[in-house]
């Protein structure tokens, strides 16, 4: 992109908009990503800082924003975990791992997160 030369002593300001439109698109639910993590970065002088850092959407937000009730779906687990306990299907370990495994996915993160350090 061609830019003009630096004039002088004048403050050279240059801005960078819609580099999220991607993210933009996956968040707006076509897929069930919902909102990624942004994060408001300040630059000054020549250094720069996380000013904020907005999380996404959880699993749990997402799914209710399509009209399902992440309780209700974790009562409906809980529910068929105790049938099966009473079948012999599960021992109540299981079953309890089950509905707490099932208990954190809901309050994850949509995305692929390698480190954890934003949810």
């Amino acid at each position: 992109m061609a830019v003009h030369d630096l004039r002088g002593d004048e403050p050279y300001y240059f801005g960078v908009f819609l580099v999220g439109a991607y993210q933009e698109t996956l968040g707006d639910l076509h897929n069930l990503f919902g909102d990624p993590h942004a994060v408001h970065i300040a630059i000054e002088d020549d250094d720069w800082s996380i000013t904020e850092i907005v999380k996404g959407d959880s699993i749990a937000e997402v799914l209710s924003y399509v009209q399902f009730e992440p309780e209700k779906l974790a009562r409906a687990l809980e529910k068929e975990c105790e049938r099966a306990v009473k079948r012999k299907d599960m021992s109540v370990r299981e079953s309890r791992t089950l509905a707490q495994f099932y208990e954190s996915g809901l309050a994850g993160y949509t995305y692929l997160n390698i480190n954890d350090q934003l949810t």
